[in-house]
């Protein structure tokens, strides 16, 4: 049963929506924005660091934070595994299962998960799309 979108109560939907959707937007807006500016490239690392350590709260928003830390995500493993190899008492496997596991982890991050990643924002755009056509359409499909 189709239901009519007068009987839709979107007082209530779409400020839950926005809440939810904001992070994500908050994340690719502050990805997109390292890109182009490397000043905020440089706070991505502060940001990255910061909120690592529990006791640090700097009080940014979660998409901010979201956002800072994918696009440091790379750097982070690299920076992991050199505080391993600096460590003069780790066993030499310990230290090669980190320098394995990073390698690991960042081929799959620059393979996967950004094609991944590509592909999902692709379809939900679109869906957005058809969801507002539909809206505007009042309830008519493509």
């Amino acid at each position: 049963m189709v239901k009519d979108p007068k009987d839709i109560p979107w007082d209530i939907i779409i400020p839950e929506l926005v809440k939810a959707a904001a992070p994500f937007l908050q994340a690719i807006t502050w990805i997109g924005l390292s890109k182009v500016d490397p000043k905020v490239n440089a706070m991505n690392n502060l940001i990255a660091i910061a909120e690592i350590v529990p006791a640090i709260d700097l009080g940014l928003p979660k998409g901010i934070i979201l956002g800072a830390m994918y696009d440091k995500t790379g750097d982070a493993l690299e920076m992991l595994n050199q505080i391993a190899q600096a460590i003069g008492d780790l066993p030499g496997d310990l230290k090669e299962f980190i320098q394995d596991t990073v390698d690991e982890t960042k081929e799959t991050i620059e393979e996967e998960v950004e094609e991944e990643a590509a592909e999902t924002g692709k379809e939900v755009i679109t869906k957005l799309a058809d969801f507002f056509y539909w809206f505007v359409s009042g309830g008519k499909t493509q």
